[in-house]
């Protein structure tokens, strides 16, 4: 308990913040071609799981924390804490000092958090407290999952595989990958790094593979573009009627051997938007929607969305960015998604004037383009999302929105943005 007190009494009078979340796609890494197929953990080296217990609390904040043992081999490796399943705003401290916060609770996140920890042991904690901006929830539903279950942290080299933006597209008759493996260099000087990946089809024949040299500056980040002719195989198209998935695997080659593998599962075809429809291989969509937010386990969610399907539906809408299982269930099982940002304020949305409403408090701009940002990195590469939404049905129009769609639009070049409050305005595109 006075563990507990010093800490709070530190977080009074803490002005640096500076451990914010990472800004690409959710993955983590295996040792083993075989256990990255598995997605299994059990023998990965450099992945722990995060499970902390409760430290107590002191009035509406609860503290969890577990000890993380850093080993000597990790001094060349960049650290990252995910964190999902808090079900309110939180606060996360190390060693005593706190490095980040975040008032969205809804999206899972990776944080930085290497220049935070110290060789041997280190205090990892989660201070979970009532947001600071409690009017953007309002409309979210609320989680059943266990509390902080899904929560790990791992390691990576330095110089490794930063992000991808993966793609399959037909053009011409024919299926061509289009895949950017970003490489990222955290040394202050200049590595080489050998980039190695192998693709199969649907039916698992090999299609092709390779391992490329790249030489990437210190204290940046450079793009290796893989540009691959499928041939003529649109039977392999990706459809929520027909979900074929190609399977890539991605892995850094040193000394010789392979390390850090990362798989993609890559839907083949796109999703685009014309003329006020939306297009899944050039043919449109006949959306049959439902809403649907993961409260249960895996398993109970795949069944779950098999029944939907049996029932007729195609396209499942939450009120939020659900864990990356879910969108690897929807991929698999053949299902669209209409994925929606964090944001489901329902107090005053009909008040237009500058402040009347949250959607039109230009000071709340920033939570609402961190939420964006933070929804679309970590699962653009998704096959069975075919839109975003920017909020909820009750959440009125303004200023932060009109900024969140236009960032959205800033990136997302094919799939349509829509804000089901927009009331006509030019910020939808429906």
């Amino acid at each position: 308990m006075k563990k507990l007190a010093l800490l709070l009494f530190f977080m009074a009078f803490c002005v640096t913040i500076s451990a914010q979340n990472v800004l690409r796609s959710q993955f983590t890494l295996y040792d083993t071609r075989e256990d990255s197929v598995n997605r299994d953990h059990s023998k990965t080296l450099n992945y722990i799981a995060f499970s902390p217990q409760s430290l107590g609390g002191v009035g509406a904040i609860e503290m969890f924390g577990q000890k993380v043992s850093v080993p000597a081999s990790w001094n060349d490796y960049n650290v990252y804490l995910h964190v999902e399943n808090t079900q309110s705003a939180y606060d996360i401290a190390i060693n005593g000092s706190v490095v980040a916060i975040s008032e969205d609770y809804s999206t899972p996140k990776d944080y930085f958090i290497s220049p935070y920890l110290r060789q041997g042991d280190n205090d990892v904690v989660l201070l979970l407290r009532p947001s600071n901006t409690p009017q953007l929830d309002q409309g979210t539903a609320d989680s059943r999952l266990a509390k902080l279950s899904g929560c790990y942290i791992f390691a990576q080299h330095r110089a490794s595989v930063y992000d991808y933006d993966a793609a399959i597209v037909a053009r011409g008759g024919k299926l061509h990958l289009e895949l950017d493996i970003i490489a990222g260099n955290d040394f202050n000087y200049e590595e080489t790094i050998s980039v190695g990946y192998d693709i199969y089809t649907p039916e698992r024949k090999l299609v092709d593979y390779a391992v490329r040299d790249f030489t990437v500056a210190g204290r940046s980040r450079d793009t290796l573009k893989v540009r691959i002719d499928l041939g003529a195989e649109l039977r392999y198209l990706w459809s929520a009627a027909k979900p074929s998935l190609y399977r890539t695997t991605l892995y850094i080659k040193r000394g010789g051997k392979p390390f850090e593998y990362l798989p993609l599962f890559i839907g083949a075809g796109e999703t685009t938007f014309e003329n006020g429809k939306i297009y899944r291989n050039g043919k449109p969509i006949v959306i049959k929607e439902i809403a649907y937010n993961v409260n249960q386990s895996r398993v109970q969610s795949r069944k779950d969305i098999l029944a939907l399907k049996n029932k007729g539906y195609n396209t499942l809408r939450p009120d939020a960015p659900q864990p990356l299982w879910f969108y690897d269930l929807c991929d698999n099982i053949g299902m669209y998604v209409i994925e929606q940002v964090a944001l489901n304020p329902t107090a005053q949305s009909e008040n237009r004037a500058i402040g009347g409403s949250p959607s039109n408090d230009p000071t709340l701009v920033d939570e609402y383009l961190a939420r964006t940002k933070s929804m679309y990195y970590r699962t653009r590469n998704h096959p069975s999302i075919i839109a975003y939404s920017l909020a909820g049905k009750e959440a009125g129009n303004g200023y932060c929105l009109y900024k969140a769609y236009q960032w959205l639009k800033s990136v997302e070049k094919h799939r349509p943005v829509i804000c089901s409050s927009a009331a006509g305005e030019w910020n939808s595109d429906f």
